[in-house]
């Protein structure tokens, strides 16, 4: 069981497409694990010390909305066209909590302090360029809310008859210690989340300054296997301009330039079919997935099964390139 509920916070059950998903989704449950500890202390301290069951139901029932959404699963895959919408709602929700608790407490509770934990909250759930807009309007329903509540009476809304006057002291100075304490946690998922951020936006460099260098390298290939076969820019032009309009007689002039290609090929495996042979002359001419897509009027996705099933029969290594396996045929 308890192997189980370690998964799930750690992201195990979830299928996500890389790892910054997974761990984004592992924050996300550590921060709600913060959440349902918080209102479960605050449903037990109020029952325990004032007495006041009906607050404590109404904790207890929020702090179990924390627990499910832990478990559930595909929080981000299967909700994101609404999830930030959930999420504002949400923070709504809190905020107008927050403001039932400030003038139930007769305003004497340090509840207040709450408001600017939501705040604080803000950054992790939200990217300040991208949702401009909706953290504008999150701040100014905090605000009208604090406002609201110092400026207006709110008579009916009820105060607590379970708290005594020197009860406030001990409350005020707990919501003290308990915002500075959100404040701080908040500050360490926001670092957490950067961290992510951070880290994936290293890992797109690399791969395209990788992507980068193999295009060299597949250019210089060419340029090589251009001098070798003595081959004219009329010639590549030739050549490029049947391959782009998938001319039958592709084939054969390619064969005439490049003739040592195709017996070295099926030298390798004998069983290539005239369709795969086709794809890895254009992968000679050093013309990417797409590419080839697009000149033989096929998906993307049927292409990359082609590469893949030629991969298989000519033996190519997953760690090795199969276009600059080719171009050096």
């Amino acid at each position: 069981m308890i192997n189980k509920i370690s998964k799930i916070i750690n992201g195990e059950n979830e299928m996500v497409d890389n790892n910054f998903d997974h761990n984004y989704i592992m924050l996300i449950n550590r921060y709600l694990i913060f959440l349902f500890l918080l209102f479960l202390f605050y449903s037990v301290f109020i029952v325990l010390f004032f007495g006041d069951a009906v607050s404590s139901t109404f904790l207890i029932f929020l702090t179990f909305f924390w627990f499910f959404l832990i478990f559930l699963k595909g929080k981000i895959s299967r909700f994101k066209k609404i999830l930030k919408a959930v999420i504002i709602t949400i923070f709504i929700i809190l905020t107008l909590i927050v403001s039932f608790f400030y003038i139930y407490t007769s305003r004497s509770g340090g509840v207040e302090y709450f408001y600017f934990s939501l705040l604080f909250a803000l950054p992790f759930f939200f990217n300040y360029e991208e949702d401009y807009h909706l953290i504008l309007l999150t701040v100014i329903i905090i605000a009208l809310n604090f406002i609201g509540c110092l400026v207006l009476e709110l008579n009916f809304v009820p105060r607590s008859g379970y708290i005594k006057e020197a009860d406030f002291k001990i409350i005020r100075l707990l919501n003290i210690i308990f915002s500075i304490t959100t404040f701080l946690i908040d500050a360490f998922f926001i670092y957490q989340k950067d961290k992510l951020i951070n880290g994936l936006i290293r890992e797109t460099e690399i791969k395209d300054s990788t992507i980068e260098d193999l295009v060299k390298v597949n250019n210089e290939l060419m340029k090589q296997q251009i001098i070798s076969n003595n081959l004219t820019e009329d010639n590549i032009a030739d050549i490029l301009e049947l391959a782009d309009i998938d001319s039958p007689l592709f084939l054969e002039r390619f064969q005439m330039y490049f003739p040592d290609f195709m017996p070295s090929l099926l030298k390798i495996n004998s069983g290539l079919i005239s369709s795969e042979i086709h794809i890895c002359a254009l992968m000679r001419l050093n013309f990417d997935t797409k590419k080839i897509a697009l000149c033989t009027n096929s998906s993307v996705r049927a292409i990359e099964s082609r590469k893949y099933r030629i991969r298989k029969k000519l033996d190519i290594p997953s760690d090795i390139n199969i276009n600059n396996f080719i171009l050096k045929i």
